[in-house]
């Protein structure tokens, strides 16, 4: 073991290693995110981000490289104070080299490295249970699950993976939605004022005010201002976002990013990110969601949300059923306990790189 630990080492990468490390990930990760491969999509999210480079490590034995590990940088509203931190992320080991200490080492420069940037924390939204054990053991903590919540649009065409009889499927799909109709539907609230829903391609100084009052909701949140949302949705080299905001009283009232995935095997559409100031702006921007989706023939509307958030209670009584799919919030620091409260956190999947 300690002659093979010596045989490669970490140190930091850059764009140079940009051909061998997308090689990497096509061996790990094959055709998965497939267009993760795509050098454009490396560039945008390590080099061209709001907030700054990324930090890059890499593992290499002799010229290849079999390990890498990133934080991307990411600027925080905490307690009402900005703060740097990073988000971390495409943990990766060459799969002939697993078993050999390569993550914990990564791991370990990683926090170093953090450290020397002045950051005061990782994130992470591993899903993985290695993965997850793996942080846990290099000292991170796991703050809260984030289930993924799905509202079912298609019901013969959920009932039709399952069953790859489509006659059937519209039957129990047929039953399944009177039933779903009684227990939800039926007894779904109204919004209480109107709200007007329009699509937007960029966003303009009412994005910065709705910000500013938004921010304030929330103890931990990610800054959602609108340079780092025109970098996050709508300079993305590779995937197409449509944002909706909600507009009430003369003012910006919320905001909903959607996009077409594929998910848990379903065709469906997820709702990358939302953010309201109110119950009845963000229930508007879902009823929103619903029909985009219905528009989009999708089977499913799916929602990554902290189970210790409002939004869960709300889209629980209002139809959106709990799936078997959960993401961890995970973070590293060494001083910011309060960082460590699951109800101080608001995040989405807006949050990762993953949708």
């Amino acid at each position: 073991m300690k002659d093979q630990m010596h045989r490669w080492k970490v140190r930091d990468g850059d764009e140079r290693n940009l051909h061998q490390i997308l090689k990497l990930r096509s061996i790990v990760f094959g055709e998965m995110e497939e267009d993760k491969l795509d050098a454009r999509f490396w560039k945008w999210e390590f080099m061209e981000g709001p907030d700054g480079k990324a930090l890059i490590y890499i593992v290499e034995e002799g010229d290849e490289i079999i390990g890498h590990f990133s934080d991307l940088s990411r600027r925080f509203f905490i307690h009402g104070q900005i703060v740097r931190g990073t988000l971390s992320v495409d943990l990766m080991v060459h799969t002939d080299y697993r078993r050999k200490g390569i993550f914990e080492e990564m791991g370990r420069y990683a926090i170093r490295r953090v450290k020397e940037d002045n950051r005061l924390f990782m994130t992470a939204y591993p899903i993985r249970p290695e993965t997850i054990r793996g942080f846990k053991k290099l000292g991170w903590k796991e703050v809260m699950r984030l289930p993924v919540l799905v509202y079912p649009i298609r019901f013969c065409g959920i009932a039709n993976r399952y069953l790859h009889f489509f006659p059937l499927s519209l039957l129990v799909g047929g039953i399944a939605r009177i039933f779903y109709n009684i227990l939800f539907l039926m007894r779904r609230q109204k919004k209480r004022e109107e709200i007007e829903i329009e699509e937007v391609d960029q966003l303009d100084d009412q994005f910065e005010k709705f910000w500013a009052k938004a921010s304030s909701l929330f103890s931990n949140i990610g800054i959602r201002d609108p340079n780092y949302m025109t970098w996050r949705y709508l300079n993305h080299p590779t995937r197409n976002y449509t944002i909706y905001r909600a507009l009430g009283k003369g003012e910006m009232r919320g905001f909903i990013i959607l996009r077409k995935v594929d998910l848990l095997g379903f065709n469906s559409v997820a709702i990358v990110d939302l953010l309201a100031l109110d119950e009845d702006a963000f229930m508007a921007l879902i009823e929103e969601g619903i029909t985009y989706s219905r528009r989009a023939g999708v089977d499913l509307l799916s929602f990554m949300v902290p189970q210790t958030h409002p939004y869960y209670r709300i889209l629980r009584r209002n139809g959106f059923l709990r799936s078997p799919k959960a993401f961890r919030l995970m973070i590293y620091s060494q001083e910011e306990e309060r960082l460590f409260d699951p109800y101080g956190w608001y995040v989405t999947w807006g949050d990762t790189d993953v949708i």
